[in-house]
């Protein structure tokens, strides 16, 4: 039986609408599986941009306990995200789960680069972040009540849509549906490497690309319009997948947007 690598990410446990509980369930059936060679977290695991680390860590104790022993039976990869600050400043030789900002797999004959995404997203720079960031200390963990993940949604959309149309008016040609910008620029990125696909997070969109070269395992959040999705490779393709806590979990035919 082949190996399989698993890949999730952007949980950002902290967030109140992070969904604890289904990541911990699938922590705990990845530890059960004898299949899965390692897991691949793609950063953003804590909202640690929002929260402050003492807060993320108090209240996440189960889910560090789970991440502690899985790594303790097979290598979990921890690539750093945008909200991964604090995680920078860690002592790695006191851990057993390794940090770092790029990760590069070897399997079925492919190479395979992973990292976080948020390079490719326009969207996401410092002072916007900072704006969106509680007092801290303990305080409010999202100050917009839960609203900032459907607004950005909505303004890329919109941006999106316009683009599309200007497109379509420029050349002469209807308008047809294509991959987001975010996800073009990544695909434009694995131009530039060596590796023949790239896994990335950070855009809460999962996908698969229509040539299997690219993906994104989406995330754990609860506004997100699809959540708690994982990626599977195994043989160097990769297949998206839905987390079901109780029966089989659902594979999502990814691709396009």
């Amino acid at each position: 039986m082949t190996d399989t690598v698993l890949v999730a990410g952007d949980v950002h446990l902290g967030a109140e609408n992070a969904n604890v509980a289904a990541f911990e369930s699938f922590l705990d059936d990845v530890a059960d599986r004898g299949d899965v060679a390692e897991l691949v977290l793609l950063g953003d695991v804590w909202d640690l941009v929002r929260r402050d680390p003492f807060g993320c860590a108090w209240e996440t104790s189960g889910t560090i306990d789970r991440l502690r022993q899985l790594a303790a039976s097979r290598p979990v990869r921890f690539v750093l995200g945008n909200h991964d600050t604090y995680l920078r400043t860690l002592d790695a030789d006191r851990y057993d789960v390794t940090f770092r900002d790029e990760y590069v797999l070897e399997q079925g004959g492919v190479s395979i680069r992973f990292r976080h995404g948020h390079a490719f997203d326009r969207f996401q720079f410092d002072r916007l972040s900072a704006y969106l960031s509680g007092p801290g200390d303990r305080g409010e963990i999202d100050p917009t009540g839960g609203r900032k993940d459907p607004v950005v949604a909505g303004a890329r959309a919109a941006v999106q849509r316009g683009r599309t149309r200007l497109r379509g008016l420029v050349t002469g040609e209807a308008a047809v549906a294509t991959y987001p910008r975010r996800e073009r620029r990544a695909h434009a990125y694995l131009e530039t490497v060596p590796e023949d696909k790239l896994v990335y997070g950070h855009t809460h969109a999962p996908y698969v690309h229509h040539e299997n070269v690219a993906a994104n395992p989406g995330s754990w959040k609860a506004t997100a319009p699809v959540h708690d999705t994982y990626l599977a490779i195994a043989d160097g393709h990769i297949e998206l997948f839905q987390y079901r806590p109780s029966g089989a979990d659902t594979r999502i035919e990814g691709t396009g947007n």
